[in-house]
């Protein structure tokens, strides 16, 4: 936030609106999380990161960084989140939201419905889940003296598709804005059936099993 912060002198009235905007919707995804139970902690599913996956292209860096600060910042204190979840959360969503952004920088077209620009999309994307699910995963294996892969992989399933989806998501809000920024409503549709597919997932995957080893986990 400190490298992004100088960056604010220069917003316009466009990029404060994609900032509102943004850091609403990100609020409001917060509220609808599908948790996946290990011992006493959950491991939280939400659709965020497909509310800014588009932006990654189209707004300013400072303003994608930001508005994540803020939006999970004030959408997880809204959920009572412990104090120290609470920054841990954020602070994991923006170095791996800044590394996503470093992979896009150098490797996306000018053309925003290119194919390279989706190919730096996806890849950005692909650093920011290894290093969510890294993060989360060590901070774990610490606190509860267990070892790392034990922590990383049993979810690991889980973690790709949700990703995967949220990227695919996102991608598609980039074209539909780019080509009719008023249609963009209509991906509500697509938004809560995700959703959905969340929890029905989930709600398999959280039956007991025998042969599952159940691990810790915080939310992100």
């Amino acid at each position: 936030m400190l490298v992004r912060a100088p960056d604010l002198a220069h917003w316009d009235g466009q990029d404060l609106a994609a900032f509102l905007l943004l850091t609403a919707g990100i609020v409001l995804t917060e509220q609808f999380q599908v948790p996946l139970r290990f011992g006493s902690e959950n491991l939280n599913f939400s659709l965020t990161e497909a509310l800014w996956v588009g932006a990654l292209i189209l707004a300013r860096p400072s303003v994608v960084t930001m508005s994540v600060a803020t939006g999970v910042l004030l959408g997880q204190m809204t959920r009572r989140r412990a104090l120290h979840k609470l920054v841990f959360n954020a602070g994991q969503f923006l170095i791996a939201l800044t590394a996503a952004q470093v992979v896009v920088a150098a490797l996306r077209s000018h053309g925003v419905l290119r194919p390279m620009t989706f190919i730096a999309v996806g890849l950005g994307m692909a650093v920011y889940a290894a290093i969510n699910a890294g993060l989360v995963a060590l901070v774990i294996s610490l606190a509860a003296r267990k070892p790392y892969q034990s922590v990383l992989l049993p979810p690991l399933p889980e973690n790709l598709l949700h990703f995967g989806a949220n990227t695919a998501l996102g991608l598609t809000a980039l074209v539909v804005w780019h080509a009719a920024p008023g249609a963009t409503v209509l991906l509500v549709v697509p938004l809560i059936m995700s959703f959905i597919a969340y929890k029905a997932l989930l709600k398999r995957v959280a039956q007991p099993a025998p042969v599952r080893e159940s691990v810790l986990q915080v939310s992100v």
